[in-house]
């Protein structure tokens, strides 16, 4: 399977999603389903709608180049046997296929993990809000001591939210504090 997927695939792939391997299905139903399998490939140039014609013309070009993939009864289509195998092929593939927002769980939550073992959290649990210093903080939200509060501040602020998003309460609670007191802790670095 190529690494890009066609048109014609992703557009299989719909009209068998919602039913098109057993039945007739009308076009604007195919046009929705291909615009939630692929918005930025099935949309109007210029608005985020399901582009109808440009699914029309996708699926009469599916029974082009000798294949006859989609059978048509006025305004519905249904797969042919071979165009549901190829859909299916297709959708195993799209099943996976590692999707984007994989890496950035996979970024998050290693972050989240890198926090729950770094010393300032730590100190923190020993101590409350006393207990991390700045170089600790610093190293924590990947920062420098002289960065500017407003940055530092955004940084845990930020880190906080991934850290509620995967229910990391604690580290939550922790990177909360620290933000909230960051000018006092920072201030007591400089004296």
């Amino acid at each position: 399977m190529p690494e890009r997927i066609g048109l014609v695939d992703y557009a299989l792939v719909a009209l068998m999603r919602i039913g098109g391997d057993a039945g007739m299905v009308d076009l604007e139903d195919i046009a929705v389903e291909a615009y939630r399998l692929a918005p930025d490939r099935f949309r109007w140039r210029r608005h985020d709608y399901p582009n109808l014609e440009l699914v029309r013309v996708v699926l009469s070009d599916a029974n082009k180049r000798g294949a006859h993939l989609v059978l048509r009864d006025g305004k519905g289509r249904m797969l042919s046997a071979e165009g549901t195998r190829r859909a299916k092929h297709v959708l195993g593939s799209l099943e996976a296929a590692p999707r984007a927002d994989d890496a950035l769980r996979r970024k998050d939550l290693a972050d989240l993990a890198r926090m729950e073992h770094h010393p300032a959290f730590a100190a923190w649990r020993r101590a409350g809000v006393a207990g991390p210093d700045a170089v600790d903080l610093a190293d924590l939200a990947r920062c420098s001591v002289s960065t500017p509060p407003a940055v530092f501040e955004d940084r845990l602020r930020r880190s906080q939210a991934i850290a509620a998003r995967w229910h990391r309460d604690e580290l939550a609670r922790f990177l909360g504090d620290a933000a909230d007191h960051l000018v006092r802790i920072l201030a007591e670095e400089i004296t």
